[in-house]
C-alpha cells in the first residue's frame, strides 16, 4: 500500500533529499592542497579553520573567464569579502575566501601552488590552474 495525501509528502521530501548528491570533498579531488590547507592555519593559530579544510567540498572553478583560477567550495552565496593569503616569502600560493561565518572557507584563488595534474573528478579545470 502506498501512502498518498499530506501524510505521504514528509516522507517524499525526505527520500528526494537523500537523493541530492553532495559534491566531492575537496581532499578526493586534491589531496596534496589540502593537506598544504590543513597545515598553514594551524601554524597561523587558526585551528578552527584548519579544520574546516577537512570538510570541504569541490564545488568546481568559477566560470567568469577562461582564466580565472578560483576554485570553489561552497555555493557562491555564502562568499564573504575577507579573505587569508598563504604566501611563500613575497610569492602568493593561495588566496582563501572565507565564508560569511568565518568558520570554513567558501573558495579560493590558486596562485603559485602547484595542483598536479588534473583528475577525473575535475574535468572542467581551467588550463591556468
Amino acid at each position: 500500500m502506498t501512502e498518498t495525501g499530506p501524510a505521504a509528502a514528509p516522507a517524499a521530501a525526505a527520500t528526494a533529499a537523500a537523493a541530492v548528491l553532495l559534491p566531492p570533498l575537496l581532499a578526493d579531488v586534491y589531496p596534496a592542497l589540502v593537506s598544504f590547507l590543513a597545515s598553514e592555519p594551524a601554524a597561523e593559530g587558526e585551528p578552527a579553520l584548519a579544520q574546516a579544510v577537512a570538510r570541504l567540498r569541490f564545488h568546481g572553478w568559477c566560470t567568469c573567464g577562461r582564466t580565472c583560477n578560483y576554485l570553489r567550495t561552497a555555493p557562491a552565496d555564502r562568499a564573504d569579502g575577507a579573505w587569508i593569503h598563504l604566501d611563500d616569502g613575497d610569492t602568493p600560493l593561495v588566496l582563501l575566501q572565507l565564508d560569511r561565518g568565518h568558520t570554513s572557507f567558501s573558495g579560493m584563488e590558486i596562485c603559485a601552488f602547484e595542483l598536479g595534474p588534473a583528475p577525473a573528478l575535475d574535468p572542467h579545470r581551467p588550463a591556468c590552474a
